[in-house]
């Protein structure tokens, strides 16, 4: 053999090998079924699950939340007795909203943490009849950072869920109070190979 041909059958060689390190499983999934093909997690199609909106809370039952971001002047607050988080990922709360001056905005509202969305599905009036308006087509909006409701995602942010997942009824009760549970991210950890 000469030399050149050594040299080509090198090349060759390590050419082959650079191909078997390439295509050589990258995960667990990959070295345990043998199968190289991209795994895509499939996410089932959300659908909504409404419910009855419960009645319109006693004026002692509301919990007031400290919210930065709403105007001057302006007291947010939510009933932790209507507050559920549906199978669906919503958190459905009666939301109140009052001025200095005494006006009030009163609101059955939900938030999907994993959408970033908000909706509203009725309005309370106390002292009319009836005192709970259904919304006709509730409509799903982002929750955004512009300045007029920038409250709405601090209230998401900070109170009703962790990142992108919804907080237990429990943790959003402490959430609006001011209490925070300590999370260790190890909780959760498992070696399953």
């Amino acid at each position: 053999m000469t030399n050149g041909s050594t040299r080509l059958l090198w090349t060759g060689a390590l050419l082959l090998a650079a191909g078997w390190i390439a295509a050589a499983p990258t995960d667990r999934y990959e070295e345990l079924t043998g199968e190289q093909d991209d795994f895509d997690a499939v996410q089932p199609e959300w659908h909504e699950q409404r419910g009855p909106v419960p009645p319109l809370p006693a004026e002692t039952a509301w919990q007031p939340v400290r919210l930065d971001d709403l105007p001057q002047g302006q007291q947010a607050a939510i009933d932790l007795g209507s507050l559920s988080v549906g199978s669906d990922g919503v958190v459905r709360f009666w939301l109140q909203v009052r001025s200095r001056g005494g006006a009030r905005m009163i609101q059955y509202a939900g938030v999907h943490c994993g959408r970033g969305e908000r909706v509203t599905y009725a309005w309370g009036h106390p002292g009319r009849k009836p005192p709970v308006k259904l919304v006709g087509r509730p409509r799903w909006r982002p929750l955004s950072a512009r300045a007029m409701d920038a409250w709405w995602r601090e209230l998401a942010d900070d109170v009703l869920c962790s990142g992108e997942v919804a907080r237990t009824p429990r943790q959003i009760g402490q959430a609006a109070r001011g209490r925070y549970e300590q999370m260790n991210p190890w909780d959760n950890f498992t070696n399953d190979d």
